[in-house]
């Protein structure tokens, strides 16, 4: 029996490209409806905002699709209508942009139905090869791992087929758009079907079909708003670090490349491979799954102790200036425009300054230099498995193309939610002006290679399905059959 010792080192944000959060003031916010001269407006506002300020639309939709799907959305619109309505109808429309960066959600104080203290189902879902699961409810009514059935007289398949349509990914990825589907599914639910006082949730467990019922919740009222903060995401031991225990295998959990305070990152990896150097371990695994991404430079110092040679890491970054983000930026910050301006305008980095020194629409390459390992003597040259999944993408993606190219590696799990020649980044915040819907857009495209941009997924050697049971047995299957696969390696060399 294999067991790795952890070593918890400091406590780091969780980076998500979907952020759902019921966090708001107690008392009752009046949210007016929106009249269809206001909705068309922000419809408007949301095309601007994508046609003029993203890196490179035409690769992640169709954009003569996108405009006209747009503008008969905007034809629509005759009525006055809620936040929560239009937000909907905008939906999608948008999960047609197949860029896992872009993200649009409604904020409590702009969501009429949150307000209005209307029910919400307290039920966390796991999506898995077309199948929903129960992954917990606040309750603790059915069990975890059961596959559901019905949820109020609806179908599964109808509920994850409304939950794929409102789930984004890097190209047509359906892993991640199924873990996706698993975040926004307690804000996306209630807008879409009906809750109940009482929910009826048929499931099926050990092949019996047992029938649940679980009460309806006011979202905003306590202790029911502290389970809908909670995401699976949110990870108590960021990084991780141990080794078998004979020592043979090392193991690496770096859930996301956002750090704390400065300096925490680059003391883990340098004591982490200062005693993989000691120890000598015959392999190393370096799970990934879930990491959504961070900071690049953050990647870069990983891949550092890994490549053997000088490599490029990224090849390009590609930028493009946008009044509209210009006005998003100065509007989303807390601090004064003059303090934005002279920090990005003067001391931002070269892809950056684009935006905001050059004429609208002007597309400027920044060529970044090739990488040196970090000193030979604390490099890891040996037998290396990456774990990633439909959640590991940005930052993650130039980490993994990048170990593409190393020798004695192989890669596993589910086909990443990352793209094989490069990501888009610096996801930078917008609002529409009149509903309060608020979104995220990609304003930098980090390219590995010179050829044209791709959204072909980057593959795994040796695919895992993930396994529902893991949730009530609170197991690794995946993490356990590369460990097999490591011990079968050892014994036959």
């Amino acid at each position: 029996m294999y067991i790795f010792v952890k070593m918890k080192i400091f406590k780091l944000l969780a980076f998500l490209i979907c952020s759902i959060s019921y966090s708001a003031k107690t008392q009752t916010i009046d949210v007016k409806k929106l009249s269809p001269v206001q909705a068309k407006s922000d419809i408007e506002y949301f095309k601007n905002v994508f046609f003029s300020a993203h890196i490179y639309l035409a690769l992640v939709c169709d954009t003569s699709v996108l405009k006209q799907r747009l503008d008969t959305l905007i034809s629509g619109l005759n009525d006055s209508i809620y936040s929560s309505e239009l937000y909907t109808r905008l939906m999608p429309v948008f999960t047609s942009i197949r860029d896992i960066h872009c993200s649009l959600h409604l904020p409590p104080e702009n969501n009429d139905y949150f307000q209005s203290k209307k029910l919400y189902l307290p039920l966390n879902i796991f999506c898995s090869k077309g199948d929903l699961y129960v992954y917990n409810d606040y309750y603790d009514s059915c069990i975890a791992g059961s596959k559901i059935l019905a949820i109020n007289d609806v179908s599964a398949d109808s509920i994850y087929s409304l939950l794929m349509i409102y789930s984004s990914s890097e190209g047509d990825n359906i892993h991640s758009r199924e873990k996706i589907a698993e975040l926004y599914f307690p804000s996306i639910y209630p807008l879409n079907f009906s809750v109940d006082s009482l929910n009826k949730i048929v499931v099926e467990h050990n092949s019996d079909t047992i029938t649940h019922e679980i009460p309806g919740v006011i979202a905003k009222k306590e202790p029911y708003r502290s389970f809908f903060e909670k995401n699976k995401l949110n990870d108590d031991e960021p990084f991780e670090f141990g080794f078998s225990n004979d020592y043979n295998i090392a193991y690496i959990k770096i859930a996301s490349f956002i750090s704390g305070f400065p300096g925490e990152y680059k003391y883990f990896l340098n004591n982490v491979f200062r005693h993989i150097k000691i120890r000598k371990p015959k392999a190393l695994i370096l799970d990934l799954r879930n990491n959504t991404g961070g900071y690049a430079n953050e990647g870069k110092l990983l891949t550092q102790y890994l490549m053997p040679e000088k490599y490029t890491y990224i090849n390009n970054v590609v930028s493009k200036s946008s009044n509209i983000i210009q006005q998003e930026i100065l509007k989303q910050s807390p601090l004064k425009p003059e303090i934005i301006r002279l920090t990005q305008y003067y001391l931002g980095n070269k892809s950056l300054r684009t935006i905001w020194k050059k004429q609208e629409g002007v597309v400027d390459t920044v060529w970044e230099k090739k990488i040196k390992p970090i000193n030979s003597r604390k490099v890891y040259l040996g037998y290396l498995i990456v774990m990633f999944n439909g959640l590991s993408a940005s930052t993650t993606g130039l980490v993994c193309n990048t170990l593409r190219h190393r020798p004695n590696t192989v890669f596993a799990g589910l086909p990443a939610g990352c793209a094989v020649s490069g990501t888009f980044g610096q996801p930078t915040a917008y609002e529409l002006p009149n509903s309060g819907i608020k979104g995220v857009i990609s304003i930098l495209r980090f390219n590995q290679d010179t050829l044209p941009p791709v959204l072909t997924p980057i593959m795994p050697d040796i695919e895992l399905p993930e396994n529902p049971a893991d949730i009530y047995t609170e197991k690794d299957s995946q993490l356990n059959q590369i460990m097999n696969i490591i011990l079968d390696k050892i014994h036959n060399q």
